[in-house]
């Protein structure tokens, strides 16, 4: 099961949930609004807190930053899920040094855009290779440093790199249907790194098949069939 929570911008949470969708069998939103596939299960957070089932919890997409909001991800850090963190999850990340308080005996993965990875790093040094590396040693994350050259670090040391990403993908809502397909991922049972390397690859695979112009909705639309050329 993959757990979404959503917040203020329902939007962002609804895109990486349908993205999820395509990948695991059960998705559930937390807090999440109407619409959507009918598919899509919406559950309180008390349902899911401490349910084993749950493969992955993603938060951050459209979250805000409101007081509300930081409850959230308060509570998604102290849960014992594989947790996939995103947008404003990582803003408040940088306020509060949070991930590195908890020892987590399951994954972690962080997805941040440079900006959002200045503020939760912001006294590392170095390329954005020995950026990325020394942010999963520091956090004990496998971080997905994103750009037209995404960087994918363990926090082993290991390093994968991705440097063919459409400038397209640079649109507003394609980071949400990235994390939904981390989510998606990690939660079958893939090591971290290996669902990150494998979720940037099928994230450009989908800008490919679409083509120019395109939107975050487009990207959704055409994952089964860069899951089918996976095949």
């Amino acid at each position: 099961m993959v757990v979404v929570v959503a917040g203020e911008m329902p939007g962002a949470a609804m895109l990486a949930a349908e993205a999820a969708m395509r990948l695991a069998g059960y998705v559930a939103l937390v807090a999440g609004s109407a619409g959507g596939p009918h598919a899509l299960v919406r559950k309180m957070w008390d349902d899911v807190a401490a349910d084993p089932r749950v493969g992955a919890l993603l938060i951050g997409p459209g979250l805000g930053l409101s007081s509300e909001s930081r409850n959230k991800l308060a509570a998604a850090l102290a849960s014992d899920h594989a947790l996939v963190l995103d947008g404003d999850a990582l803003t408040m990340l940088a306020d509060t040094g949070a991930i590195g308080s908890k020892k987590r005996e399951r994954p972690v993965i962080l997805t941040p855009h440079s900006g959002e990875f200045a503020r939760v790093f912001p006294t590392l040094a170095g390329n954005k290779e020995d950026q990325a590396r020394s942010a999963a040693k520091a956090s004990g994350a496998t971080v997905i440093f994103k750009g037209a050259h995404t960087i994918i670090a363990s926090p082993n040391g290991n390093i994968a790199t991705s440097s063919d990403a459409s400038s397209w993908l640079a649109s507003a809502g394609t980071g949400d249907v990235l994390a939904g397909i981390v989510a998606g991922l990690l939660s079958t049972g893939l090591a971290s790194m290996e669902a990150a390397c494998a979720a940037v690859w099928l994230h450009g695979e989908c800008a490919r098949l679409v083509g120019p112009a395109l939107i975050a909705d487009d990207l959704v639309r055409v994952l089964p069939r860069a899951i089918g050329n996976c095949l």
